[in-house]
């Protein structure tokens, strides 16, 4: 059978050429084609008839009116168009049992289209302040650099998490306990409907979402990066491409009894 096809919806702005190999590598790696989609509306269903999993990439904050909020002035950039977009896209993916993997913003957009909420700045929770993060996206842009000329890894802000026995991630890791980037600044506050948080920071920080009776995962880190630290972290990436390939195998036979 030929490789599950991955679709990649990401940010345009930011990333320059790490856009086009951070979350595909991986990917890859794992035995999945994946393939960046548009984001035109109009695409959405097409999309979604040919590929096998979703894969919701990093990128600028989620617009706090989609969780009914004002603006605050920790919010950083906003990608409207793309929030639009995927709040769609998400709601059309979940409605037919498509796997989906989320990371950073990837898991904050799943929890808002479920309907729940964002702190626009970890800071503005007072238990959450000394959580490690990285404003301005400094160690971010090295980490960047270094991931596309494949060099040294530099120092990032990192911090460990407890995750959940029966969860998806703790099946995938084989561990109840990791460390992870800390790259993030907005955090959930509220989970969303049917979601339930499978991972922890030590000051409560949710740090992975899963959706239950459901191929669903999304992690609050750079998930794309962490493979090259620890590479655990790569069975993340195999789960979600093995669920892409049931689901293409699962699609393919009922074609075919038709």
């Amino acid at each position: 059978m030929s490789a599950p096809l991955i679709g990649v919806s990401q940010s345009f702005h930011d990333f320059g050429d790490y856009g086009g190999v951070g979350v595909q590598r991986p990917l890859m790696m794992c035995g999945g084609l994946p393939l960046t989609l548009s984001q035109l509306p109009e695409g959405i269903e097409p999309a979604l008839d040919a590929i096998d999993g979703l894969m919701l990439a990093p990128g600028r904050d989620v617009e706090p009116g989609r969780y009914g909020q004002e603006p605050g002035p920790l919010l950083s950039a906003t990608e409207p168009r793309r929030d639009a977009f995927e709040l769609a896209l998400v709601e059309a993916a979940l409605e037919r049992g498509l796997p989906v993997l989320g990371s950073c913003r990837g898991m904050q957009l799943l929890n808002v289209a479920l309907g729940g909420t964002l702190a626009q700045d970890v800071g503005l929770v007072e238990q959450w302040r000394e959580h490690p993060s990285d404003p301005g996206w400094h160690n971010w842009k090295l980490m960047e650099r270094s991931s596309l000329d494949d060099g040294e890894i530099p120092p990032h802000p990192r911090h460990p998490i407890s995750i959940a026995p029966d969860s998806i991630l703790s099946g995938a890791l084989g561990t109840l306990e990791s460390s992870v980037n800390s790259f993030h600044h907005q955090v959930v506050v509220d989970v969303g409907r049917g979601l339930r948080a499978t991972a922890t920071a030590p000051d409560g920080v949710i740090e992975a979402l899963e959706l239950d009776g459901a191929p669903v995962l999304a992690v609050q880190w750079e998930l794309q990066e962490e493979w090259r630290i620890d590479p655990r972290f790569l069975a993340v990436f195999e789960w979600f491409v093995d669920a892409a390939r049931r689901r293409r195998s699962m699609t393919r036979k009922e074609t075919s009894s038709v």
